[in-house]
C-alpha cells in the first residue's frame, strides 16, 4: 500500500512540476520570457537579455537573444544550425526605424571584415531597408534564424521578410554579439554570462 501512495504521490508531483507555467524575467517593467515557439513549435530558450544604455543615462531598449541549443560561446552560437532569435523591445517613447536601421548598418560595418561585407552586401542592404517606419515603447522587432531559409525580419510586428542564407543572419547578430558590441555589459548579458 505504501509503494502505491509512493507511485501516486510521485506521479502527482511530476505533473505538477511538468504543468508550471513558463517564468519572465522582467527588465525596465518589460517581462522577458524565459521560451519562445518558433513557427513550427521547435522551443526556443532565453540565452539572456540586457538592456541597452545610451550615454549610460538614457534606456534605449531591451535586447533578448533566444536559442534552440543554448550556449554562452559566440562561436558555437553563430556555427550552430538551429533555431536563434534576437528581439529587441523599444523602451523610449518613439523611436525612428530608420535610424535604428542606420545604427545597425553603422554596426555591421564594424562587427564584419571586408571580405564578409563584400560578399553579403546585398543581404545588408536588404536588411537595412527592410527596418522602417516608427518604432515606439513596448514594439520592437525579431531577427529570427530559420534553418534551411535565412533571417526573418519582424518590426512592430509586421514581418517584413526573409534575407536568405545563415551568413546573413550571423552578420546581423555580430551587432550585439560580435567583437564590437554596443558595450561588453549589454553583450554578456544576453549571452547569459551575467545575470541582468
Amino acid at each position: 500500500m505504501r509503494k502505491i501512495l509512493l507511485a501516486v504521490l510521485g506521479v502527482m508531483l511530476s505533473q505538477s512540476i511538468l504543468s508550471q507555467p513558463v517564468h519572465a524575467r522582467t527588465l525596465e517593467g518589460i517581462e522577458i520570457p524565459e521560451a519562445v515557439s518558433a513557427k513550427d513549435g521547435t522551443e526556443l530558450k532565453l540565452q539572456g537579455a540586457a538592456v541597452r544604455s545610451f550615454y549610460h543615462v538614457i534606456d534605449g531598449y531591451i535586447g533578448a537573444l533566444y536559442l534552440e541549443n543554448k550556449s554562452t560561446d559566440v562561436a558555437s552560437i553563430l556555427a550552430d544550425n538551429g533555431y536563434k532569435r534576437m528581439t529587441f523591445t523599444v523602451l523610449l517613447s518613439k523611436m525612428s526605424a530608420r535610424k535604428i536601421g542606420n545604427a545597425f548598418y553603422e554596426a555591421i560595418q564594424i562587427n564584419t571584415s571586408p571580405e564578409e561585407q563584400k560578399e553579403l552586401e546585398k543581404e545588408i542592404q536588404q536588411f537595412v531597408t527592410m527596418i522602417d517606419g516608427t518604432v515606439t515603447k513596448g514594439e520592437g522587432g525579431s531577427f529570427e534564424y530559420i534553418p534551411g531559409q535565412g533571417a526573418r525580419v519582424t518590426v512592430a510586428g509586421e514581418v517584413k521578410g526573409v534575407i536568405p542564407g545563415k551568413k546573413a543572419f550571423n552578420v546581423i547578430l555580430k551587432v550585439w554579439i560580435g567583437d564590437t558590441p554596443p558595450t561588453q555589459n549589454f553583450k554578456d548579458g544576453v549571452l547569459g554570462r551575467k545575470t541582468t
